[in-house]
C-alpha cells in the first residue's frame, strides 16, 4: 500500500504532467509570472555580493513559480564513522488566483520520497527526509499577498531571503518561514521593510524538516521565545553602489545589526570588479536565552570577473572581535562572505576568522555552453586555535541542458586541525526540472 508521500508525489506527478500537456496559454494565467519576472530583473540589476555558499544554495523564485521536479543524491563520510547516504526525489507544485482588489492567494505543495529500503537507519543520511527518516508532504507555502500601489503586504508560509533567515536551497527542500512582513517602495530607489518570523520548516529547521516547528526550538531555546522581529532599509540610488542595512529582535535571545555595502566597478570591456564590505553584530536582550552574545564581525569580499576568459576569481575575509563570536543565530546559510558549502564563520562558535579564495570557469569559452566548474578553498580558526581551526575544499560543477533541465554536482572536503574533531567528506548530485 502506498504511504502518504508516495500518494503526494505522483498527485505531483499528475499535476505536472497534466500542466506540460496543454496549452499554456490557460492554465498558467492564474499564475502572475510578468509579476514574479519583473521582481527577478530588478533584482539582477542589484549589486550582489556573492560567497561560495549563496553561489551553491540560489533560490531561484522563477523556478518556484509553477512547480519542479527534483532528484537528489548525497553521500557523508566522516572518519572513524560508518559512511551515510540517501537517495530521493522530490517535488512541488505551486498556485496563486489573479488578484482582486490587490489581493491574491498563493499555495504550495512539496514532497519529498524516499528512494528504495536499502538504507538502515544508522546508514541513512537525514538531511534529505524527516526526523524518522521517511518520505513527507509539507504545505510549504500558504499566503495571503496584498499589494496597493508601491507597498505590499505578504502574510503566511513562504519563501524569504534575508541575510539571517534565508531559503538556502542546498538538499532536496529549501527553507521555508511563516512570515508576516511588509515592504514598501514609496521613496525612489529606497525599499524598506519590516516583518516578523514566527516558525521555519525546510532542511535546516534542526527539529524536522517536514513540519513548520517556532523558530525557537531550531534556534535551541526550551523557554517560550515569542519570534524575531526585523526591519530593513536597501538603497539603490547611487549608480553601481548598493546599501543595506537590517536590524533583528531575536526575542529574549539577542538584537541584531547587519550592515552590507557593494560596489560593482568596470576596469575595462572584458574586466569587472564587485566589492562587498559587510558588518554583522549582536548583543544579549531580554532573559538572554542563549547566553551572552557579542559579535562584532567585518568582512570583506572581492569578486573579479574576465569575461574574455570566462574566468572568476573569488577572495573573501571576515574577521570578529566581539567577546563571543558569531553564535548560531542564522536560519539558514547565514550572511557571511566567507560560507563555503558546509563551513561558516558561526561554527566556531566564539570569536574567530575565516578566509577564502575560489576560481569559477564557463566552458562556454571552449564551445560548452552552460557548463561551469567551481573550486574554492577557505580556513576557519577561532582566535584560540585549540578550541577550534579547519580547513575545507570545494569543488561543484553545473550543466543546464536547457532553460528547464540543470543539474550541479558538488563535493567538500573538510579537514579539522583540533584533536577529537573528525575530518569528513561529502559528496551530492541534484537534478531539477522546472515547468
Amino acid at each position: 500500500m502506498m504511504n502518504k508521500a508516495t500518494i503526494g508525489f505522483v498527485f505531483l506527478m499528475i499535476m505536472s504532467t497534466s500542466i506540460c500537456g496543454e496549452s499554456l496559454s490557460e492554465p498558467l494565467e492564474s499564475i502572475n509570472t510578468e509579476e514574479i519576472t519583473t521582481e527577478q530583473e530588478e533584482i539582477q540589476q542589484h549589486v550582489t555580493v556573492q560567497s561560495v555558499r549563496s553561489v551553491l544554495s540560489g533560490y531561484d523564485p522563477l523556478e518556484h513559480t509553477a512547480g519542479q521536479l527534483r532528484a537528489g543524491y548525497v553521500n557523508f563520510s566522516e572518519d572513524a564513522s560508518p559512511h551515510t547516504s540517501a537517495s530521493a526525489l522530490a517535488g512541488h507544485f505551486h498556485f496563486n488566483t489573479q488578484r482582486w482588489n490587490g489581493l491574491t492567494v498563493g499555495a504550495e505543495a512539496y514532497t519529498v520520497l524516499k528512494l528504495g529500503s536499502q538504507h538502515k537507519y544508522f546508514n541513512l543520511n537525514s538531511d534529505f527526509f524527516d526526523e524518522k527518516g521517511k518520505s513527507f508532504i509539507l504545505f510549504s507555502q500558504a499566503y495571503l499577498d496584498g499589494k496597493w500601489g508601491n507597498t505590499e503586504i505578504k502574510l503566511g508560509r513562504q519563501s524569504l531571503d534575508t541575510p539571517h533567515a534565508d531559503s538556502d536551497d542546498l538538499r532536496m527542500i529549501p527553507n521555508y518561514f511563516e512570515v508576516y512582513r511588509v515592504t514598501n517602495t514609496d521613496i525612489d530607489d529606497l525599499t524598506l521593510s519590516a516583518g516578523f518570523i514566527n516558525r521555519m520548516a525546510g532542511w535546516e529547521n534542526a527539529v524536522d524538516s517536514s513540519k513548520f516547528v517556532k523558530v525557537g526550538k531550531t534556534l535551541g531555546v526550551d523557554q517560550n521565545m515569542d519570534g524575531i522581529y526585523y526591519a530593513s532599509a536597501s538603497y539603490e540610488g547611487i549608480k553601481d553602489l548598493s546599501l543595506s542595512l537590517w536590524y533583528y529582535n531575536y526575542n529574549d535571545i539577542a538584537n541584531i545589526i547587519y550592515a552590507e555595502a557593494g560596489y560593482a566597478h568596470t576596469l575595462s570591456n572584458n574586466i569587472s570588479l564587485v566589492l562587498g564590505l559587510q558588518y554583522d553584530g549582536s548583543q544579549e536582550t531580554g532573559e538572554a536565552f542563549l547566553g551572552k552574545q557579542d559579535a562584532r564581525t567585518y568582512g570583506i569580499s572581492l569578486e573579479t570577473n574576465f569575461t574574455d576568459l570566462g574566468v572568476t576569481v573569488l577572495a573573501a575575509y571576515n574577521k570578529d572581535n566581539g567577546d563571543t563570536g558569531a553564535m548560531g543565530l542564522s536560519l539558514g546559510g547565514g550572511p557571511f562572505f566567507t560560507s563555503m558549502e558546509d563551513q561558516t564563520l558561526d561554527a566556531l562558535g566564539t570569536s574567530g576568522s575565516a578566509w577564502v579564495i575560489g576560481l569559477g570557469y564557463d566552458f562556454g569559452k571552449l564551445g560548452v555552453d552552460d557548463l561551469a566548474f567551481g573550486l574554492a578553498y577557505g580556513s576557519f580558526q577561532a582566535d584560540d586555535v585549540s578550541f577550534y581551526e579547519s580547513r575545507e575544499i570545494d569543488a561543484v560543477l553545473e550543466y543546464n541542458f536547457n532553460d528547464k533541465i540543470s543539474v550541479t554536482a558538488a563535493f567538500a572536503s573538510v579537514d579539522f586541525k583540533v584533536n577529537g574533531m573528525e575530518d569528513y567528506e561529502q559528496f551530492r548530485v541534484i537534478a531539477n526540472y522546472n515547468f
